[in-house]
């Protein structure tokens, strides 16, 4: 049964930063530490590369609660679980600052991403309930400000590193998600104006995602945010190995290079904020996904034909973090617009979906490691061309009916 309880907050700007707070949290927590991880498996004497588990590790558990977090939002409203998201996310970012061993700091990383998870599914169902109808731009400036992070967080994280090991960056994003936490406590009261009473039972959630499922476009949205998202990742997680290492950039050098590139993520949203109206969520998705993968497609052709340089690796690169930019804000939108009454649901299996395509990714390369760029490389392309080709192949199969293919945003 359903139980009507107030009226949803107005938009408003304080509003709309802190959600782009809220969103830009788990990138922060994880692009602050990437720099960091040469120097984390030295002071904690893992061998190369474990470092990768704690970064798949957290997007695993990020992704996973998602699926559990947001329909609870549903049934209980979206403050209560998004403070509760908010101080687990601290209590696992000080048990981090004192872990001293890998396998204790990769436990703690589980923990974190269990909690900052909530940060994200919440901020898009939040949304879907302030903006309703108007959403699709209000989702693409949330998206910016997860982008903003990716962009600068790793320039912040090789400073610190820099001058403070691993532990600094840790700290940094212990206090992201402590002014988060502020935030929410002073500027939102809770916007679900309708309880659930049923939705997040566990005999019903089974069935609450297969309906969501059924709807072809949904499908679509999911499957190319995942590989998106996975081709982007093994990228973000390989880089700081390939540029620092192999490239002889130092951390503070790597981390200018790479936020550099991941400006481009910024170019991309900045874009489908502006034409999300005019041009709809399918068509930008279609643009971006086509773009990721002639960016990657062209990556690979300069390492197979030129060899590994910083520029050669770079330049490209632009291209696709252009394109995800597009993809990542566009796909969201496409799939939760059309679901006012189940925001929560529809958006938490799109957190998934983009978890589960970097935990993949991450894995996937942590046990292809080799001491060369080929398996990064290698991987990011095959991904962003798996996710080219399942979004058109499932553009072109015939829809069931116009309410699984969804509404265009206008």
């Amino acid at each position: 049964m359903d139980h009507a309880i107030h009226r949803a907050p107005p938009p408003s700007r304080s509003l709309l930063l802190t959600l782009c707070i809220l969103t830009a949290l788990g990138e922060v927590s994880t692009q602050l530490l990437i720099p960091a991880l040469g120097t984390l498996e030295q002071s904690l004497a893992a061998r190369p590369g474990t470092s990768l588990i704690a970064l798949s590790s957290f997007v695993g558990a990020f992704g996973l609660g998602q699926l559990l977090l947001g329909p609870l939002s549903d049934r209980l409203g979206r403050r209560p679980v998004l403070v509760g998201g908010l101080l687990t996310c601290l209590l696992a970012t000080l048990w981090m600052l004192v872990a001293g061993s890998i396998e204790e700091f990769i436990a703690a990383r589980v923990l974190q991403g269990l909690g900052a998870c909530a940060a994200l599914v919440l901020a898009r169902a939040i949304v879907r309930d302030v903006w309703q109808a108007r959403a699709g731009p209000a989702l693409a400036q949330t998206v910016i400000g997860m982008l903003v992070a990716i962009a600068l967080a790793p320039m912040l994280g090789g400073w610190l590193t820099g001058h403070g090991g691993w532990r600094a960056p840790v700290l940094a994003a212990f206090l992201f998600c402590l002014g988060a936490l502020v935030a929410v406590l002073w500027l939102y009261r809770e916007s679900n104006p309708s309880l659930h009473s049923r939705t997040g039972a566990p005999r019903r959630l089974a069935r609450d995602y297969t309906n969501l499922l059924e709807g072809r476009a949904y499908r679509a949205f999911a499957l190319t945010l995942a590989c998106t998202y996975g081709s982007m990742f093994a990228m973000i997680a390989g880089s700081s190995a390939v540029y620092i290492r192999l490239l002889g950039l130092s951390a503070t050098q790597y981390g200018l290079t790479f936020g550099a590139i991941v400006s481009g993520l910024v170019l991309g949203a900045l874009f489908t904020q502006r034409m999300i109206g005019r041009l709809g969520p399918e068509r930008l998705v279609a643009i971006g996904v086509g773009l990721v993968a002639v960016g990657a497609l062209a990556t690979f052709a300069v390492h197979a034909l030129l060899g590994l340089s910083v520029l050669g690796l770079s330049a490209p690169q632009v291209l696709v973090t252009v394109g995800g930019g597009m993809v990542l804000p566009a796909s969201v939108a496409g799939a939760v617009m059309p679901n006012p009454n189940r925001a929560g649901l529809a958006a938490g299996f799109m957190g998934f979906a983009q978890m589960a395509g970097a935990t993949v990714s991450g894995l996937l390369l942590s046990a292809l490691q080799d001491g060369s760029a080929s398996p990064m490389i290698r991987l990011h392309t095959l991904l962003a061309v798996l996710g080219f080709t399942t979004y058109f192949l499932m553009r072109r199969a015939p829809q069931a009916s116009p309410a699984q293919s969804g509404p265009r945003v206008s």
